[in-house]
């Protein structure tokens, strides 16, 4: 526990100044890099067995696809990646009939996944930072929601949790603590629209607890879904690269659903300008 706190001391201000002083192009690298460590955990745990080059195929994609955002160019990167992993993994399919043992399809769609649609959600912390002159507002959004929430269910279920939520899924999980997600969501979202008006921006309340809510909702939706991966390949941890949370995808499996989706409600309705 310890450790956890003291990573969380040390890892919340970090994330803070980074996203309030780094240059774009500077935070899709940093995302590219945190991407790729995401892609080798993922395929580390779903293909231990996997060829390293496919692997670094995927963590190329993972690198690039956020360091093209950062540089405004998101739409280039996105076919680039995809089209040069279909062509290098459709290789590696047709080099094994070559070799008299033809190699199964899940490996292509294990590193597509891993190299493209993982760092395209990732990636969405970078496009959410260039959508405003103060995109920084935008991009905090989805840690404020992911952390609180997180928070929230952790301390409702340690102190008032008796129904278990998903016992076969994720055992510590309770009924309570997910209610205790949603609240928390919803009044530190709040709380910061608040913050965010007394710096001059515009703040309607209602939407910032609209997005708390579905924050929430896509948070303790990614949590789980990460959780049944780990479920299904018998691991506690991705990794351990984070001491005291376990790793990339460990501690922002919840930030992952969330960026996208805060994404698609700010194309229509802005929490703040």
């Amino acid at each position: 526990m310890k450790t956890r706190v003291l990573v969380g001391v040390v890892g919340i201000p970090a994330i803070i100044l980074v996203i309030l002083f780094a240059p774009m192009w500077l935070f899709g690298i940093l995302i590219g890099a945190v991407a790729a460590v995401a892609a080798w955990e993922l395929l580390r745990c779903v293909a231990p067995d996997m060829i390293q080059r496919q692997v670094c195929y995927a963590a190329a994609g993972a690198v690039l696809l956020p360091l093209f955002a950062g540089f405004g160019a998101a739409p280039l990167g996105e076919r680039l990646v995809l089209w040069a992993l279909v062509l290098v993994m459709f290789c590696e399919v047709m080099v094994t009939f070559r070799e008299g043992v033809p190699m199964d399809f899940t490996p292509v769609l294990q590193v597509l996944f891993a190299g493209f649609i993982l760092p395209m959600l990732f990636a969405a912390l970078v496009r959410l930072g260039l959508r405003h002159e103060h995109g920084a507002i935008y991009l905090f959004m989805p840690f404020v929601a992911a952390f609180s929430s997180d928070s929230g269910a952790y301390f409702a279920g340690l102190y008032l949790g008796k129904h278990k939520l998903a016992p076969n899924l994720s055992p510590k999980k309770t009924i309570e603590g997910s209610i205790g997600g949603f609240v928390a969501a919803i009044v530190i979202m709040i709380v910061y629209g608040m913050m965010l008006r007394a710096c001059g921006f515009a703040v309607d309340f209602l939407v910032m607890g609209i997005y708390g809510f579905f924050g929430s909702l896509a948070g303790q939706i990614g949590d789980l879904a990460f959780s049944a991966i780990k479920r299904l390949h018998n691991i506690k941890d991705y990794s351990n690269i984070i001491p005291g949370h376990g790793g990339i995808l460990d501690r922002f499996d919840s930030v992952l659903f969330i960026a996208p989706l805060f994404e698609l409600l700010l194309m229509w309705v802005p929490a703040a300008v």
